[in-house]
């Protein structure tokens, strides 16, 4: 534990240094570089076990790479035993055919996008680059997305096309999540956002989407039946819980905190403007928790939607931040003070619970580094065994 902390720690430190250095953009060259390092050496070179789904996506590679027959095929062609989407084939078989047959080279290629994603993304959407890395670290965010390789890799193409979004670009939008969809069919989601944009961003419409979302949450089982899901896995494991997705309501009450902190700052620093985009991408996520705890996959579909929260958030909690609207300003930045340093307290705290008694997911305590030494790593989780 104590390892992870001070891990954490480190990009507070890379925070506070920066602000000696005088030109802006040195300073954020200086953060983008060192949070990018100390993310890819983080997660680039972590061992199989941290992470849970680190093994499924190794020992697939693994498995695959053993065939020749497999290999030396056309990385295009599409197989459907593999229950992958076509995109992230394509990219694995490419990486097995021309970069290297070890199956960690997925770990590694995947840590190296995600790292430099979030960067620029943090680059581009928020003040301080450090803290926003911590940020997302202290809320397991950035753990999620390592471990979920193939909708990271949506991830990453969704944080492109945001830009688009913002511009009401929609063509070039939607087609950029097409592409993802390719690496995992969640993102299909996201093609509502723009539709949601035409609406006016008022009481009533935003109630109306949350009770299609709680209609929709109570008729899943009649949804999945139409669609003859009825033997999908995941419903199947959701009709085996016994108790209700504790974590799923909690996940939810901290969106509708986080959220309910930007509106009351928004008004208490008298701001007139509310960004559509991320307003209606604030809302779909509050209506997917509201669909979690009737059935806990919809979970996956916030894996989009946090980033642009936490990112909201960080804009009206940094009293660094200039708004636009009112021009070289920093309005209330005491209370933006108290606010963010009490939300980092309350989210450091709770990742300390998760890691000490809810480790199973992320298993990073303890942490450890992959052994390129050892040629053989069996962890019971290849297809061939």
């Amino acid at each position: 534990m104590a390892l992870i902390l001070v891990y954490f720690a480190l990009f507070l430190l890379i925070s506070f240094a920066s602000k000696v250095i005088i030109n802006p953009g040195s300073r954020k060259l200086f953060q983008m570089l060192s949070c990018f390092i100390l993310l890819f050496l983080f997660f680039g070179f972590r061992d199989i076990t941290v992470l849970n789904d680190t093994p499924h996506y190794y020992g697939s590679y693994y498995t695959l790479s053993r065939y020749n027959g497999y290999v030396d095929s056309s990385i295009f062609t599409y197989r459907i035993e593999l229950k992958f989407e076509w995109g992230y084939q394509v990219l694995v078989h490419f990486l097995m055919k021309y970069v290297s047959k070890s199956p960690y080279t997925i770990i590694l290629f995947s840590s190296f996008v995600f790292s430099l994603g979030n960067v620029l993304f943090f680059a581009k959407y928020t003040k301080d680059i450090a803290l926003s890395t911590f940020l997302f670290l202290v809320t397991g965010v950035l753990f999620d997305q390592f471990c979920l390789i193939r909708q990271t890799f949506a991830l990453m193409l969704f944080y492109i096309a945001y830009g688009y979004l913002q511009k009401d670009k929609n063509t070039k939008y939607c087609l950029i999540i097409l592409c993802a969809a390719l690496f995992h069919t969640s993102a299909l989601i996201l093609l509502v956002l723009p539709l949601l944009k035409k609406l006016d961003i008022r009481i009533r419409n935003v109630i109306f989407l949350l009770i299609v979302a709680l209609v929709v949450a109570i008729l899943i089982m009649q949804i999945f039946s139409m669609l003859g899901m009825l033997g999908n896995f995941y419903l199947k494991t959701a009709l085996k819980r016994s108790s209700p997705p504790i974590a799923a309501i909690l996940d939810g009450s901290l969106m509708f905190l986080l959220i309910g902190t930007c509106i009351f700052l928004h008004k208490k620093m008298g701001l007139k403007n509310i960004n559509a985009t991320n307003f209606w991408c604030c809302i779909l996520g509050v209506a997917i928790c509201v669909m979690t705890p009737f059935f806990l996959q919809f979970f996956r579909f916030n894996i989009y939607i946090w980033p642009i929260i936490y990112t909201v958030f960080m804009k009206y909690a940094n009293s660094d931040f200039v708004f636009e609207e009112e021009g070289d300003y920093h309005p209330n930045r005491p209370l933006r003070r108290i606010i963010m340093m009490s939300t980092f307290f309350l989210l450091i705290v709770r990742i300390v619970i998760v890691l000490a008694f809810k480790n199973e997911w992320y298993h990073v305590i303890p942490y450890s580094f992959y052994d390129f030494s050892d040629r053989f790593h069996y962890y019971n989780m290849y297809y061939d065994q």
